[in-house]
């Protein structure tokens, strides 16, 4: 019976670096480090909890009508608003309608006349056949006129 060609040989040093690869990808995942290219994995060993939080941007017209803050509209340095939120009730009321005034720029830009900014907690479930949002008023800046 014929031999079937194998190839060349696999070096020992090409031998020794899969196995420090692969020594490498065991370690990151059990000791739960992010080291690119490497994972931990969290992506799909974490619990997810069944609800997600989140904040929602409202500007007020003149009417009393709501309208959505657009945070792509927004300049960089205001598109995070979700650190800018943590401490928001820390902040002075000076600071808390100069971010609020930001948020409503690109709005008023277009002629819009805001009179206020309610920033809302959103809280909904992540399974398809959770209830509803619901949706709180955390924060009302009501000078941002």
């Amino acid at each position: 019976m014929p031999v079937a060609d194998e190839g060349p040989p696999v070096s020992r040093r090409t031998r020794r670096l899969v196995h420090l690869f692969l020594l490498v990808f065991a370690i990151t995942g059990v000791a739960r480090l992010e080291l690119f290219p490497f994972s931990a994995f969290r992506l799909f060993s974490e619990l997810r909890p069944a609800e997600r939080e989140s904040w929602e941007l409202r500007a007020v017209d003149e009417a009393g009508d709501e309208i959505p803050i657009g945070i792509a509209d927004l300049s960089i340095g205001y598109r995070n608003t979700t650190t800018q939120l943590l401490d928001f009730d820390d902040r002075s009321p000076a600071d808390q309608d100069a971010i609020c005034d930001a948020w409503v720029a690109p709005l008023r830009a277009r002629g819009t006349e805001v009179t206020s900014v309610r920033i809302y907690a959103v809280v909904q479930g992540v399974r398809p056949d959770s209830p509803p949002p619901s949706r709180e008023l955390a924060f009302e800046c009501g000078s941002a006129g």
